[in-house]
């Protein structure tokens, strides 16, 4: 019987190459032609540098909306193996039993684990738990190796307006630009003055001073409320290193579309005190 197939294809950092969302389709197109089964372009969905933790992936939910449809548009669903569907048990099995009650069958094809078998559930099951063992340790190595950089009063990622990034043999510093830290210094001493946020904001603008690069998905380049806010709360520019102050929740079913991502504060942040050097300081100690 010749089946109608999906492909669902992902890489996790944008360190990675995209070459391995390709490699990825192929794989599965390979497999499809060898169990003479078509592959359906339309239907061929893929998320790029998005952790396998994550529920907000576009291409998941282009898929899982595809399920959805009444008129059943495919058969089957091909990956190249469990971890790049999800690396969160609990989203495993429910994702596993969600494609079965619709009737799709699901394939991982490194893997030869096929949900029709009999041992479908059992299998999807380990494999689930082996990708968020593994998910969880990388976690733990990242998060002492960010945890180390900090303490050497290293950089620990991100873009931080008034610095760019220069990486040396022992790690990531920030070197001050000196337009971007005027601005920085103009900031807080109007502040200091008693001009308000939308205040110190407008006049940025009006003056058509550079502002911060805007967020991943926002277009405009210009002062806002949030952004000299974000600049004037930065200890950064004092010298000091703050760091793990956030951590991302999402709540039990998120990868499903019926929870959503939450931030709050990390129960281990703290300041992790001054840097080892004047460097990097934009203010002086007495600056509000």
């Amino acid at each position: 019987m010749s089946l109608r197939c999906a492909v669902y294809a992902r890489f996790s950092s944008d360190r990675q190459s995209p070459i391995s969302i390709e490699d990825q389709i192929r794989k599965c197109r390979e497999y499809a032609g060898r169990q003479g089964w078509a592959v359906l372009d339309e239907h061929v969905y893929a998320d790029h540098a998005v952790s396998g933790t994550s529920a907000a992936r576009t291409g998941l939910q282009g898929l899982l909306a595809a399920v959805e449809q009444k008129a059943r548009t495919f058969d089957a669903i091909l990956i190249d193996d469990t971890s790049r569907l999800t690396r969160k048990l609990a989203d495993a099995l429910n994702l596993y039993e969600r494609l079965t009650f619709a009737g799709i069958r699901l394939v991982a094809v490194s893997q030869g684990v096929d949900s029709e078998s009999s041992q479908a559930e059992i299998l999807f099951g380990v494999h689930g738990l082996i990708d968020s063992v593994y998910s969880r340790e990388l976690g733990l190595k990242t998060h002492r190796g960010m945890q180390g950089c900090a303490l050497k009063a290293l950089h620990t990622g991100g873009r931080v307006f008034g610095y760019r990034s220069l990486r040396e043999p022992d790690g990531v510093k920030l070197e001050i630009v000196s337009d971007e830290a005027d601005t920085i210094r103009r900031m807080f001493e109007l502040y200091s003055k008693g001009q308000s946020l939308k205040r110190i904001a407008y006049q940025l603008n009006s003056e058509s001073v550079k502002s911060p690069q805007p967020q991943k998905g926002r277009v405009s380049r210009s002062w806002c409320v949030s952004s000299v806010r974000h600049i004037l709360r930065n200890r950064r520019y004092k010298g000091e290193i703050v760091w793990n102050t956030k951590r991302n929740r999402e709540q039990a079913g998120a990868c499903i579309g019926t929870g959503r991502n939450r931030n709050g504060l990390s129960p281990r942040h703290r300041i992790l005190g001054s840097c080892q050097t004047n460097s990097s300081r934009l203010l002086n100690e007495g600056s509000r």
